[in-house]
Formats: C-alpha cells, sequence, structure tokens
C-alpha cells in the first residue's frame, strides 16, 4: 500500500468552512469516479496555526495505481477534474509527500515498524 499526505491551502475568499465543504464535495463527486483504485479519501480540517487549512491522506494499493491517478491528469478528464480544484484549492501552495516508512509506538507493543502498511 502507498500512503500519500496532502497539506492543503484553500483559494483566498473561501472561509475555512466553505473551503472544507466544497472540498468533501469534489471529493466525493470527483475523486470517488476518478480514482476508484485509491481504498481511502480522508479529508480533515486542522488549525489555523499550522499554516495550512486542511491534510488529506490517501491509500493507494500500489505504486501502479498511484501512476495510473497522476497520468490521468494528462486526460482530457484529468484536466478537468484539475480546474475544479483549482477553483477552491491553492494547488501550487498544497504540497503532496509519500510515506517511505512508517512505525506504531505504544507501551504494550514497543516500536513496531511498518512496511506497507503491516508489522515487520
Amino acid at each position: 500500500m502507498i500512503k500519500s499526505f496532502t497539506f492543503v491551502r484553500r483559494r483566498a475568499g473561501l472561509s475555512r468552512e466553505q473551503f472544507f465543504a466544497r472540498w468533501c464535495e469534489h471529493t466525493r463527486a470527483w475523486d470517488l469516479k476518478d480514482h476508484p483504485a485509491c481504498t481511502l479519501n480522508r479529508l480533515v480540517l486542522t488549525s489555523e496555526e499550522g499554516g495550512y487549512d486542511g491534510l488529506a491522506e490517501v491509500h493507494w494499493p500500489d505504486e501502479a495505481a498511484l501512476a495510473e491517478a497522476v497520468a490521468f491528469y494528462g486526460t482530457d478528464a484529468g484536466k478537468a477534474h484539475w480546474a475544479d480544484l483549482q477553483a477552491f484549492m491553492d494547488i501550487d501552495n498544497s504540497p503532496t509527500v509519500s510515506v517511505v516508512m512508517e512505525a506504531e509506538i505504544s507501551i504494550a507493543g514497543g516500536i513496531d515498524l511498518l512496511v506497507d502498511g503491516t508489522a515487520r
């Protein structure tokens, strides 16, 4: 599994609540249709102190599915999808990163390094 996180900024002129509602609607109307391989779209509105308005956590089954999603934006349908994103999101200032290592840490279990979402 591939996990990515996008630190999202909204477009000027939208309240944080308007932005979040629009982002949720976009994800339901566009992402679920255009990226059917995606196994999780989690959107959060964050506190104002962090410099970003929200955080998106997205899960993909593998690198091929993520590459297919990236390639989609070169198509006519992908360009329409991108244009809708740009209507409410400051994409140029909303960086996306992929998870390269992950750990679950607890008193009971210690440190479990995760690969593909499972302990090794």
